[in-house]
């Protein structure tokens, strides 16, 4: 990589970290000012932004006298950086006070002091000699006497700062907790970065390019900073520590494998992964309880096993002598610190009340240390490496059968530790033991002889490379049975490992014989090619792989596990005979059956809420081994699985209170409740709750006691309890419901039989399903006769009913539809119809409803108010005519007394020709519209398409509408043909348009358009047309009045032509609206049903 590339990009970087530094300091002293510890911070990130300002003139300074200026500059406001973090450290998360003078001067003064020798003195930076001219940042720095001092003083700083976070931590709670853990969390990663950047690549790989980004990597500790400080709801720390391992370690993981690719260093990979898989793991564990013993312990143990491994993948695959040797003393410097934890670890798990004395504890790792310092610091352990055709090897000092024999001891006495407390623990305590036991007989103790036997009794070292790869397996283990609360069998574990491992060997096997009988017999003998021959044979296995794997884990059941095989799949059926099960004595006599006979427990209770939800009170049963339980509502129990709906083991909730770590008066109340719920569930002899839930809501208990084989509740038997409870909270919501629904059956029944209308539904078949008394009063058809019979076999093909049903079942429903029904008893009825679609909770059509009303009564009150409206409409008609005929009528009488003195006069004969004929012509016009308004008959409807009306009517009428010079303009929506009265409607059309064309005496436009109505149920229902004007407008007072007996806005007119057009509307079931503005027009809308009846 070129110097000036590399110093390009470091200004990069460097400008960049500034100008985010600077942006965090604002931004936290903007966002409370008030805030000492948003003013620490800000001012902290202030002077980190200055040392990278620092960085950022050493790059680019050109002359020789400014690089020692600025050399010594940096590591002087580096002092102010780490005097404020204590700063910081003493006021966060939230004091609000200052800092006491006297505590910031003793912390300020020494870095006053030793900022002014730095800068203006050679106490610290003496000189720095120039390499290259072209490049002075490349040059070998000279460091004063007192350098290391400073640098001894800026670690104690930082080691002060730190303290007081940790001394914080332990005290805090809740969102401060959160704060300080998230501060140290960025410090911890930034060091990392450093380390990784200025020790590991420069030391191990001859990579040095990568140290100047130190300053970048502030960034991460800033942002972390920031974010505790500024940001009101923080993930809590197990969930930070564990999404920030995953996805540190996916990083950490792709950018190790791009670099050892890059750097022809890919050998590293293998032996990288699992160092970074064992940090992982750490920190995994180390997150679900940093306070537990046994997860502090085991997460040393697999941080001290990955600096073993990664020390392995530098001994075996460095270039140079001095690090192999390093590395060399590197892994068994790890190996003496990781055999303090396993210890620890051992002693611990799975419970931690066996703990240790201060004193013990600070005995038992002092060997470790002490063997680890000499490995490290001399040649007694490892003293040359010698260089094999297999591989490395090393040639041990004296001090090896001291590292043999530290080794065996504590791994035997782990093992004998382990081996005594799996038998005296029982349960899920026996289980997790079992778990460690068997990984260390299976990978611990090969791994163990492959590094420490073989060596040191055959001097045999070419297993330990190989061993290494199976230590991730072993910590994935282990923190599996540490973690976990539902461990899976020990057995099927142990089957299914055999299994898949089976499987894998036979497969592997045949895929070899394959390719063995192709290379010798079809490419030697026949000389065909081979590759087919492979290529098949690989397609073959992974199409039989499965098969295989299933088959043969079926016949290890058989063949081992019958007795949990059968148990299982009776389980499984018991699950599929409770969904059928309504009757609850006989659904609590499976429960229990199921469980006693099958599972073997000791004692079983099936619990139900009481109806005024106040206590759980068990069903009343009798039975061998059924136990009779009643809680409160209240119970600690009945609340824990509420809130957490989950089965409640009384193991796992005895090593939940164990694993309790969480400090302050929340700790305290949880761990309060949890040791409610453990004796409670002591009280009761209870160990397993399984909750029964229905619509979110804790309906029922399965409480079973423990098994009487001694054996623990595995996570299978957990799975297969959630679905067994499942089952029966279906089947008891099943039960309800059939009461319910026959409750609901009787209420609905009694419903329909007291309606005043008869009620019929019928189902998509048109089959008869309901037909209510009032429905067999009015039709005069018995029940009997009609339930269960079509519609076509009791009022005919043709008949009324069977047309409302047909229609009803396509979508059109009807609406007050009038008719009239014949009825053997009584004749023609005048009847109602309405209609509905009857759907089911998807939607699907389930038939339809048809209600009946006896209208007898309502059509004589009808005709009676019918013929009195009409004689009120003649009578104010007839008025208005009298007055109308009387106008034309006194003209004429005037002129008629002046025939005898004017007879001879031109001019008079003249006027009276004219005048005569008009007002005779006037006298028709009226008594001819009074006439056809009182002769108005009843619609004729028929199918019609309503534009073709329109068009006819605006044909007629397209002279005159030129002659006026008005604009006739055309809108007409996609519409279904309607029901109506042709002639009718005509008239009604042509009423409006030639009233819209008269009233644009000065021309304008006339606009007629159609549009869809409303839809009810995707059906449209009716029409709506627009006749609009750009006339002069009605005056609001004059709307009221418009559709009045000879009302009229224009000269000449009669003032019953908008009077009949209403009319006519109102008999065809619709509406006539009008909306009018002075001086912009007029627009009537007329609503019409698509067919009569329907809406």
């Amino acid at each position: 990589m070129g110097f000036d590339i590399l110093i390009n990009l470091n200004n990069v970087s460097l400008l960049i970290t500034f100008a985010v530094h600077l942006g965090f300091a604002a931004y936290i002293y903007c966002k409370d000012p008030r805030s000492e510890a948003n003013r620490s911070l800000a001012t902290l990130l202030f002077f980190v932004a200055g040392w990278v300002f620092t960085y950022i003139l050493f790059y680019n300074v050109k002359t020789f006298e400014f690089i020692l200026i600025i050399r010594r500059l940096s590591p002087a406001v580096a002092g102010f950086v780490v005097a404020y973090f204590v700063c910081f450290a003493l006021v966060f998360p939230k004091r609000e006070k200052e800092v006491p003078w006297i505590w910031k001067t003793l912390i300020m003064a020494p870095v006053w002091i030793c900022s002014m020798f730095a800068i203006f003195s050679d106490l610290i930076i003496k000189s720095v000699n120039i390499v290259d001219p072209n490049f002075l940042v490349f040059g070998d720095v000279v460091f004063g006497p007192v350098f290391h001092l400073f640098n001894l003083g800026f670690v104690v700083y930082t080691i002060i700062g730190t303290s007081i976070l940790v001394k914080k931590l332990f005290h805090a709670d809740g969102r401060a907790r959160g704060q300080i853990l998230y501060v140290l969390f960025g410090g911890t990663l930034t060091l990392c970065f450093t380390i990784v950047t200025n020790v590991i690549l420069p030391v191990f790989f001859g990579v040095s390019y990568f140290s100047g980004f130190i300053p970048v990597a502030t960034l991460i500790v800033a942002g972390f900073m920031t974010h505790a400080i500024a940001r009101h709801h923080l993930l809590n720390i197990e969930d930070m520590l564990s999404r920030g391992t995953y996805f540190l370690a996916t990083v950490a993981a792709i950018v190790g494998t791009v670099f050892c690719l890059f750097t022809d260093n890919w050998a590293y990979l293998p032996l990288y992964y699992i160092t970074l898989g064992h940090l992982a793991i750490g920190i995994v564990v180390l997150s679900y309880s940093w306070r537990n013993k046994i997860n502090v312990s085991y997460a040393f143990l697999v941080f001290f096993t990955g600096t073993m491994i990664f020390s392995s993948a530098v001994f075996f695959n460095a270039a140079r002598l001095p690090y192999i040797l390093l590395a060399a003393k590197l892994i068994y410097v790890s190996t003496f610190f990781l055999m303090i934890p396993l210890f620890f670890f051992s002693v611990f798990f799975p419970f931690t009340k066996p703990s240790l004395s201060l004193l013990k504890a600070l005995i038992i790792p002092v060997p470790g240390i002490v063997f680890a310092a000499v490995a490290l610091f001399s040649d007694l352990l490892v003293r040359d490496v010698i260089f094999r055709s297999w591989g490395r090897e090393v040639v041990f000092g004296p001090f090896f059968p001291v590292f043999a024999m530290y080794c065996t001891f504590f791994v035997g006495y782990t093992f004998a530790i382990l081996v005594r407390k799996h038998n005296v623990s029982f349960g899920l305590q026996r289980t997790q033991v079992r778990y460690i036991l068997i990984s260390f007989l299976i990978i611990g103790v090969p791994n163990f002889a492959a590094n420490i036997i073989l060596p040191a009794f055959w001097q045999n070292y070419q297993l330990i490379q190989p061993a290494l790869y199976f230590a991730l397996p072993e910590a994935i283990f282990v923190a599996y049975a540490v973690l976990k609360h539902r461990l899976m069998s020990v057995e099927i574990m142990i089957q299914r490992g055999f299994v898949y491992a089976s499987v894998t060997v036979f497969i592997m096997a045949l895929y070899a014989l394959a390719v063995i009988i192709s290379e010798t017999f079809f490419r030697q003998i026949l000389g065909y090619s081979s590759l087919l021959i492979s290529t098949m044979a690989a397609l073959l296995i992974a199409v039989t792989y499965h098969p295989l794997v299933k088959s043969f884990q079926s016949f290890t059941d058989r063949l081992f596990f019958r007795g949990r095989y059968d148990y299982q799949v009776t389980l499984r059926e018991i699950s599929h005979k409770i969904a059928s099960v309504i009757k609850l004595e006989e659904l609590t006599r499976l429960i229990v059956s199921s469980f006693v006979d099958t599972m073997k427990v000791s004692e079983i209770s099936f619990l139900l809420l009481d109806k005024n939800k106040e206590r759980f009170h068990s069903v009343s049963l009798p039975a061998p081994r059924y136990k009779r339980i009643e809680i409160d509502f209240t119970s600690p129990i009945v609340a824990w699985i509420s809130a957490t709906k989950d089965v409640l083991v009384a193991d796992e909730l005895q090593s939940e209170i164990v694993r309790q770590d969480v400090p302050g008066k929340d700790g305290e109340n949880r761990r309060h409740s949890l040791e409610e719920v453990r004796d409670e569930m002591l009280r009761l002899g209870i160990s397993i709750w399984v909750p029964i839930i229905s619509k979110d809501e804790l309906i029922g208990i399965i409480a079973l006691g423990n098994k009487l084989s001694g054996d623990i509740f595995s996570g299978e038997d957990i799975d297969l309890l959630g679905t067994l409870a499942n089952q029966i909270a279906v089947a008891l919501d099943n039960a309800r419901l059939y009461d319910e629904v026959v409750n609901t059956r009787d209420y609905v029944e009694q419903i329909l039989q007291s309606m005043v209308s008869g009620v019929l539904t019928v189902d998509t078949r048109t089959r008869i399903v309901t037909f209510n008394s009032m429905a067999e009063k009015i039709t005069g058809r018995k029940i009997d006769e009609v339930i269960g019979k079509k519609c076509e076999e009791i009022w005919g093909n043709k008949g009324i009913i069977c047309n409302i049903v047909e229609n009803t079942l396509i979508n059109k429903c009807y609406v007050n539809f009038d008719s009239s029904l014949a009825s053997p008893e009584k004749g023609l009825v005048p009847v109602s119809f309405s209609s509905t679609l009857l759907n089911d909770s998807q939607g699907k059509k389930m038939g339809a409803l048809i209600t009946i009303q006896d209208q007898t009564e309502v059509k004589e009150l009808e005709g009676k108010v019918r013929q009195a409206d009409k004689l009120s409409a003649l009578a104010t008609m007839a008025a208005g005519m009298a007055h109308e005929i009387k106008n034309p009528l006194s003209s004429m009488k005037v002129l008629s007394q002046l025939i005898p003195r004017k007879i001879d006069d031109p001019e008079f004969k003249k006027k009276l020709a004219e005048i005569f004929p008009r007002e005779i012509n006037r006298i028709d016009r009226i008594v001819e519209s009074l006439l056809g308004f009182a002769r108005a008959t009843a619609p004729a409807f028929e199918i019609t398409n309503i534009e073709n009306i329109l068009e006819e009517t605006l044909d007629y009428f397209a002279n005159q509408a030129k002659e006026a010079d008005v604009k006739i303009i055309k809108y007409f929506a996609r519409l279904p043909e309607i029901e109506v009265d042709r002639s009718q409607i005509s008239q009604v059309f042509s009423n409006l348009v030639l009233n819209a064309i008269q009233a644009m005496f000065l021309g304008g436009e006339l606009r007629v358009s159609t549009l869809p109505g409303k839809k009810v149920d995707n059906f449209l229902r009716n029409v709506k047309i627009q006749i609009s004007d750009s006339g002069h407008g009605i005056a609001e007072e004059k709307l009221k009045k418009l559709f009045d007996p000879f009302f009229t806005t224009k000269h000449g007119g009669t003032g019953l032509g908008l009077t009949i057009t209403h009319s006519i509307v109102d008999g065809h079931k619709g509406y006539i609206d009008v909306v009018s503005q002075l001086g912009q027009g007029t627009t009537f809308t007329i609503t019409l049903p698509v067919s009569q009846g329907l809406v």
